[in-house]
């Protein structure tokens, strides 16, 4: 199955590019669904349609879902929340402030990922379109498989343990704190051996694309390169960029010509910044673009002859080489200066923050058992080296 995932800054146009690109797919005979992720849901608002928590079909070979937390939570959620409840209760919270507290921070993203391993999973669709939240909220979400898998090697087979010593000493409570029972830890596995599954999904090139959307404009622009950075530094393969709300050719009005001047120059930052990516256009139509008719020809004039779920540009964000002796880990990571990357190794774990954005890698064991002799910059990609210690 085709994954595609659209991000953006909030207000650039990537619920209708999304929704575009999935009923032009599905116009060319993909089985498609188009998933949003977005907490300010909207999706249904293009199709003109009410949709709900469930895949609606909406068209010919076309279905489309409006993630529902409340509703995901009594599938996947039920057995670990109940006992989140009773946690909070046991710090005697009120009972419906602690059934609110249940649902965590990062739920929703979380069960917005699961759809992209359900429909993987069903095999009823040739490609999955994915209506993403804006640029930050979509940064957290495309980064909770690794830091999933990291929490799960780290600290569960410890926490298991000690409630299982517990249990055995017939204690059902720690200082008033309910002690999770084995039902709560098999649900918390189960949950995370999905997540294990998606990230391997999501960082294969030759299946799933993130694509940003953008508009020619500064501040949009700037923070499109941030994203570019941190999806880059999370290993998800990114195939092209797609600028929306280009002034046609055929508006000649005097008023526009500021505004055209700026479209122009910043269009020629992004096919330099983003270069060799592809980068797709979309014009600014003359109405509001609602419904299947209008999507149609959005999909049609950002796509052209092309079928929207091919892979425009194939490249591994992350790949380790054998050098001699040495074995170098390559990162990708555009617009980037050395000053801003920190580089830790420990044991079998490298972690590399730019900024605010932090990631764990666990390493290979070929590569836990070595040191990290340099670090280098070089042409866009960061460039670790490992040799044998003495």
């Amino acid at each position: 199955m085709r994954v595609v995932l659209f991000t953006g800054k909030g207000g650039v146009g990537k619920t209708t590019i999304a929704a575009a690109t999935a009923t032009r797919a599905a116009e060319l005979g993909h089985k498609t669904l188009v998933v949003s992720t977005d907490a300010a849901h909207s999706l249904g608002d293009s199709f003109d349609l009410r949709l709900g928590g469930s895949p609606v079909k909406v068209g010919d070979n076309l279905w489309a879902q409006e993630v529902n937390v409340l509703e995901e939570i009594s599938v996947h959620y039920e057995t670990i929340q109940k006992y989140f409840a009773s946690f909070f209760k046991s710090m005697s919270v009120d009972d419906i402030l602690a059934e609110e507290m249940a649902v965590l921070p990062g739920a929703e993203e979380l069960f917005g990922l699961f759809h992209i391993h359900q429909a993987n999973q069903s095999g009823k669709y040739d490609c999955l379109i994915v209506d993403c939240a804006p640029t930050g909220q979509t940064l957290r979400l495309l980064s909770l498989p690794e830091v999933a898998r990291w929490w799960m090697q780290k600290f569960f087979p410890v926490e298991r343990k000690i409630a299982k010593t517990l249990r055995t000493m017939k204690k059902r409570t720690i200082m008033s704190i309910p002690i999770p029972d084995d039902s709560v830890y098999a649900s918390i596995q189960t949950l995370f051996d999905d997540i294990g599954a998606l990230n391997e999904l999501m960082m294969e090139p030759k299946t799933t694309s993130v694509r940003m959307v953008l508009n020619p404009e500064k501040i949009v622009l700037e923070e499109t390169q941030r994203a570019y950075t941190y999806l880059s530094l999370y290993g998800y393969p990114v195939d092209c960029v797609i600028a929306n709300r280009i002034l046609p050719d055929e508006v000649k009005d005097s008023y526009f010509t500021d505004w055209r001047k700026s479209q122009r120059k910043y269009m020629g930052k992004v096919e330099v910044m983003f270069s060799p990516l592809p980068i797709l256009r979309n014009n600014l139509m003359r109405s509001e673009i609602v419904g299947q008719k209008l999507l149609a020809e959005v999909g049609r004039g950002i796509y052209g002859e092309e079928d929207p779920t091919r892979v425009y540009y194939e490249d591994r964000a992350q790949r380790l080489v054998k050098d001699g002796d040495a074995y170098v880990l390559i990162l990708k990571l555009p617009f980037v200066k050395k000053a801003e990357v920190d580089i830790l190794k420990n044991e079998n774990e490298l972690t590399i923050q730019i900024g605010n954005y932090r990631r764990d890698i666990l390493l290979a064991n070929v590569l836990s058992l070595l040191e990290v002799e340099r670090a280098t910059l070089e042409a866009d990609e960061l460039r670790i080296r490992f040799v044998e210690g003495e």
